[in-house]
């Protein structure tokens, strides 16, 4: 007797939501307009959506600041929170480049966090790691929001491509969470 066919759950599974960043990353960073700056483009102070990426520089160099110090305070959580810093500094080094400063570079691991109070990072590890997956909502939900604001189409591609990674870095955190 032949066992029946295998039926998968419906919803998008891990390997897939990591694929569709990636290429949404792709998208956002090969096609855009304003970022791709040229001598003869306004200065990004005078720009219509140079708020909205200074904004979204802000938020991301605090959710840095939060994944490095929940990485120190938990040395548990160090070696599975490394990838999150690592894409957290690329965000930040493109959002600095987006903003205008390209010379800008991401607060190393030893540096005091950006933010005027940090948020403290709870005692146990699991409610670190959940700390940290509602902030990557939040934050993926404040970039769209931004995206449909968005008045340029590169910023829009930019805006949208950070909220694909903090949707993607809000999946694996909760994969962490279980294993915490």
């Amino acid at each position: 007797m032949r066992p029946g066919p295998q039926h998968r759950p419906l919803g998008v599974d891990r390997r897939r939501l990591l694929v569709g960043g990636g290429l949404l990353t792709l998208v956002a960073v090969s096609g855009c307009s304003w970022l791709d700056r040229t001598p003869s483009t306004p200065d990004p102070e005078v720009h219509p959506d140079h708020g909205l990426l200074a904004d979204a520089r802000q938020q991301q160099a605090d959710l840095l600041d939060a994944v490095r110090t929940t990485a120190a305070t938990h040395a548990a959580l160090a070696t599975a929170l490394a990838p999150l810093v690592a894409r957290a500094e690329e965000r930040l080094a493109e959002l600095d480049r987006a903003v205008g400063d390209p010379t800008a570079t991401p607060p190393s691991a030893g540096t005091s966090p950006t933010s005027a109070s940090p948020t403290p990072v709870p005692a146990r590890p699991a409610a670190a790691v959940r700390a940290l997956a509602t902030r990557s909502q939040e934050a993926q939900a404040a970039r769209r929001e931004d995206c449909g604001a968005a008045t340029d189409q590169g910023v829009a591609r930019l805006l949208a491509s950070l909220s694909a990674g903090y949707a993607q870095d809000a999946v694996v955190l909760r994969t962490t969470r279980a294993a915490a």
